[in-house]
């Protein structure tokens, strides 16, 4: 599935599991919903819980189950039988915890672990994955899950454990759950749903290829055997947005992670996402973003000093 590699990579999504949870007894834990573009992650290493949406829907971890909200929306989690309870969401303490904060309501003993962390996306593309508001996996029928877990528990045993071991873990967790839930649900919107769709996956795959290619409506159309009004109707249908949208969405993705991660200069980058011109790049991507890439650039590397 190098399409999903793609995806994930121009999505920006970056990774991080910060908490380590060992609580005894009677516990609550509320989290609010997410305002940023947010995923939130329940790795459970020891013991069992639930997780409550805010629609009151209850699901059941176990020890090798790893909950996943793609948007962050609201929920509490909390030992098993527990309706909302405000007395079990207080007696929390918190303390560094090598690479992890560690919250616990009981120091001395505890009959419950897990991990928690979350995915960011890039503002504009976590539409791009088109994933449910939760994917709950366990170790049980996914024995690759168990592998990480067991990693993810290795790492935190260690008196000098790595951030950045963990956080690729993270990661590694994150493409696994979207792979498995894009090979086994049928998923019929979206791009992971074009993607899936013999008729127009040709057209995904190649503009995820090749976004700085002088693609056209035609060109696309002929690589789908379709005539450029049903191709158009149909991608507006299956991801409902345009071709020309995405092209452009997937431009500006790739321009954003040329400009993070590259000293290329801004003429450079115009050429290499499919712009004829620095001008009409700049233009493009002021619309988007609120400031030209020069400022971009120099936003998020305020040390930046010159291009290769």
């Amino acid at each position: 599935m190098d399409y999903l590699d793609k995806l994930i990579r121009l999505s920006k999504v970056e990774g991080e599991i910060n908490t380590l949870c060992r609580f005894q007894g009677n516990w609550q834990v509320k989290h609010a919903q997410e305002v940023e573009a947010m995923g939130i992650f329940h790795i459970i290493s020891q013991g069992s819980c639930e997780v409550i949406l805010d629609n009151q829907e209850h699901y059941h971890l176990k020890t090798g189950d790893v909950f996943f909200l793609p948007y962050g929306l609201a929920h509490h989690i909390g030992s098993c039988g527990l309706q909302h309870c405000e007395a079990c969401l207080g007696g929390m303490s918190a303390c560094e915890y090598g690479a992890f904060s560690l919250k616990t309501n009981q120091i001395q003993q505890y009959d419950f672990e897990m991990f928690c962390g979350y995915v960011r996306y890039s503002t504009y593309s976590r539409s791009f994955l088109n994933l449910p508001d939760f994917l709950h996996l366990s170790a049980q029928t996914h024995p690759q899950l168990n592998a990480l877990l067991q990693l993810l528990q290795h790492e935190a045993s260690l008196k000098l454990p790595s951030k950045s071991i963990i956080d690729s873990l993270c990661n590694a967790m994150f493409t696994y759950l979207v792979r498995d839930y894009a090979e086994k649900s049928d998923i019929r919107s979206g791009i992971l749903g074009a993607l899936l769709d013999k008729r127009l996956a040709i057209a995904v795959e190649s503009m995820l290829r090749q976004p700085e290619y002088e693609w056209n409506m035609e060109r696309l159309a002929e690589l789908c055997a379709m005539s450029r009004a049903s191709f158009i109707r149909l991608f507006k249908q299956k991801t409902d947005m345009l071709p020309g949208k995405f092209l452009m969405d997937l431009r500006m993705q790739k321009a954003e992670m040329l400009l993070r991660e590259s000293h290329k200069s801004i003429l450079a980058i115009a050429l290499g996402v499919g712009y004829k011109s620095e001008a009409h790049f700049s233009q493009a991507f002021k619309a988007r973003y609120g400031m030209p890439p020069s400022q971009f650039r120099e936003k998020i590397k305020p040390g930046y000093t010159g291009f290769d």
